[in-house]
């Protein structure tokens, strides 16, 4: 049987994609719904950047990055991709040599490493 989905209806981050998995059973040695790609996904996801894996914990860390003005694409790219220099931040945040100074990415760079699992 195929589902439809609707395409791009929000963006989503990588633990609420590790939720969706352990919903459907991947994170099960036997039985569940999910797929073998879904499995694997599950145990790249539970082992790699998962970042915050509680809504209310994810909610308080975009609140934290709100000074910077980021857009909601930028903050959950910053939560799925853990930025551990300020190289990474500069790919990850569009016109970043022009919407945030050096002090700012390293003040980024500090709340994920305070508030991120890597």
């Amino acid at each position: 049987m195929l589902c439809s989905l609707t395409p791009m209806v929000a963006l989503i981050t990588n633990s609420e994609v590790l939720q969706v998995l352990k919903d459907r059973g991947a994170d099960l040695q036997l039985g569940g719904r999910a797929v073998g790609s879904e499995k694997l996904a599950h145990a790249y996801l539970e082992n790699n950047s998962a970042g915050i894996r509680h809504a209310a914990a994810l909610r308080e860390f975009i609140d934290m990055l709100k000074p910077f003005n980021l857009t909601r694409t930028e903050a959950l790219s910053i939560i799925n991709t853990c930025p551990t220099s300020m190289v990474e931040v500069f790919l990850l945040v569009d016109r970043c040599d022009t919407r945030l100074t050096e002090e700012q990415m390293e003040a980024i760079l500090d709340l994920v490493a305070m508030h991120l699992k890597h």
